[in-house]
């Protein structure tokens, strides 16, 4: 009966057999696969059961992957050497990351890689979170600071370990010690490198681009040779762009901050106050369509001053 729900499906038991196998072996030998949300899930749980063998380091173990690992003269040393990585996690070899649909029959994608890895893709996410939460306290302090200034900025706190910094949020605390509990130290330096190259690149960024801006230039150019391209045309931008739900720095400085104001506020004593204090929040993001989102300003909380 299993066998004909396969074949049902368009797959036989051996040809799934082998399709697992195929992806685990890829898996070993570069690291890092990208695959569809299922097969990615069952081809994590198989290449935990490999790197197991791997530990284990036995005649026994070694012929089981063998006798499942496709490319004995690639994946076999490859295992060696992720075994001997892991010598001291006791499991999680790991981790998937959500990439969107296939182009196509929309299927959920995601990125299957084993955990530190050369180019750990958590590792690599949490160096752009700190970069550009120490860029918004930048602004938040409006210090203009010079470029050998910049580059020790995250390295210059290196008596307090990163993943006990108050200065960032407590997700990315989370994540960075995720990252550094069984790799310590050497951990700790990849990311403050990662995180300070990325923030001189932040800083370039804006230097040169600005804000996003539209482009003036650009759309006089193609009103003088297509003065009859319709209404519908989008205005051409310039400067960073930022991604969907995500303020820009100047306005992510502002966030929490409280502004007094003169207009009057009224009182649930039906009294009205000269003045209220206003604190700025961060907007929420409403997804209109595919790729539309509109922002939702949600009203700031006012106190009144006596």
């Amino acid at each position: 009966m299993k066998g004909l729900a396969f074949r049902k499906l368009g797959r036989s038991p051996s040809h799934r057999n082998h399709l697992l196998r195929n992806l685990v072996t890829s898996l070993i030998t570069h690291e890092r696969i990208v695959t569809t949300v299922a097969k990615a899930k069952e081809a994590a749980r198989l290449a935990d059961k490999m790197i197991t063998l791997g530990k284990r380091n036995t005649r026994t173990a070694w012929s089981g992957a063998q006798a499942f690992l496709f490319a004995h003269k690639t994946s076999l040393p490859r295992l060696a050497d992720v075994s001997k990585r892991y010598a001291d996690r006791p499991g999680g070899y790991t981790r998937i990351h959500l990439m969107g649909h296939r182009k196509g029959d929309h299927a959920p994608r995601a990125v299957l890689e084993l955990v530190d890895n050369p180019t750990d893709v958590k590792l690599d996410i949490t160096a752009r979170c700190i970069a550009r939460e120490t860029y918004i306290m930048l602004h938040r302090a409006q210090k203009n600071i010079s470029w050998d200034v910049l580059q020790g900025l995250i390295k210059a706190h290196a008596d307090i370990p990163l993943e006990q910094d108050t200065r960032f949020h407590e997700l990315t605390r989370k994540n960075i010690r995720k990252i550094v509990r069984f790799r310590g130290d050497e951990a700790r330096t990849e990311l403050a490198d990662k995180a300070a190259a990325y923030l001189e690149r932040m800083w370039a960024f804006d230097t040169l681009e600005g804000p996003r801006r539209p482009d003036t230039k650009l759309w006089e150019s193609m009103e003088a040779t297509r003065p009859a391209r319709g209404r519908t045309l989008m205005r051409p931008m310039t400067g960073r762009r930022t991604l969907a739900g995500q303020l820009p720095v100047h306005l992510a400085a502002r966030v929490g901050t409280e502004k007094e104001m003169a207009v009057p506020m009224r009182r649930s004593d039906r009294t009205i106050a000269p003045r209220r204090i206003v604190r700025f929040q961060k907007p929420s993001v409403v997804r209109l369509a595919k790729g539309i989102f509109a922002k939702r300003y949600v009203r700031g909380s006012a106190t009144a001053v006596p």
